[in-house]
């Protein structure tokens, strides 16, 4: 808990707090473990495709524990009905994520329409996420420390940040070379190599947000 924060919730609004929370993480322990089980689908013909495996699940476990991380602090305190539809769209979007993932281990047309489904399932995802930080920080502005306020605004622009790279990718043709690949490797690895791109930009935003705003924001 920061400093400054003034929360005040009564037993209803603690209760409900409550159900959103433990919904939010059975939901997105779901989706995690149908991910890492997504793993045993893959063809594993050698060290290659182990690797393409990892990579794959890396990605999905990355965004889904992310988006859980920080929709899970911000359950903390109260919200509106806007933000309670966004927290629905946002499960359902998170629980078909390691479907979008399985699709990319099939082969032929399945497999190129998985190369856009799979980024466009993120996309979207972390685009609601932004829209639901905009949400708590409008919604709790009163209540909230500079610090907090600050927080919100950052992960609100983070988040879009890799959104870009994910949608940027949905639009490269899975015929551009961005890095030499096997003549076996699937195409859509190219855009495997923009969507691990985001994460680097987005932890660079952060460090320099905090230092021009003087701020160290904590992981709690």
């Amino acid at each position: 808990m920061h400093s400054g924060v003034i929360v005040v919730m009564d037993e209803e609004g603690h209760e409900r707090v409550d159900r959103y929370r433990a919904l939010n993480n059975a939901v997105f322990g779901l989706a995690l473990g149908l991910g890492a089980f997504s793993l045993s689908g893959f063809p594993i013909q050698g060290l290659e495709d182990i690797v393409m495996a990892l990579a794959l699940f890396a990605s999905a476990f990355t965004i889904i524990l992310g988006i859980w991380h920080d929709v899970h602090r911000m359950l903390k305190y109260p919200f509106g009905m806007f933000f309670a539809f966004l927290d629905y769209l946002l499960i359902f979007l998170v629980a078909i994520v390691p479907f979008s993932l399985r699709l990319l281990m099939e082969v032929g047309e399945v497999m190129k329409i998985a190369a856009t489904l799979y980024p466009l399932n993120v996309t979207v995802s972390l685009l609601v996420l932004a829209v639901m930080y905009h949400s708590f920080v409008k919604h709790n502005q009163d209540a909230l420390s500079k610090e907090l306020i600050l927080w919100g605004k950052e992960s609100r622009n983070g988040i879009l940040i890799v959104a870009t790279f994910y949608a940027v990718s949905l639009f490269l043709p899975l015929e551009v070379e961005l890095l030499p690949l096997p003549p076996d490797a699937p195409r859509f690895l190219q855009r495997l190599f923009l969507w691990f791109l985001g994460w680097p930009a987005m932890i660079a935003y952060g460090i320099i947000y905090e230092r021009v705003h003087g701020i160290k924001f904590s992981s709690g």
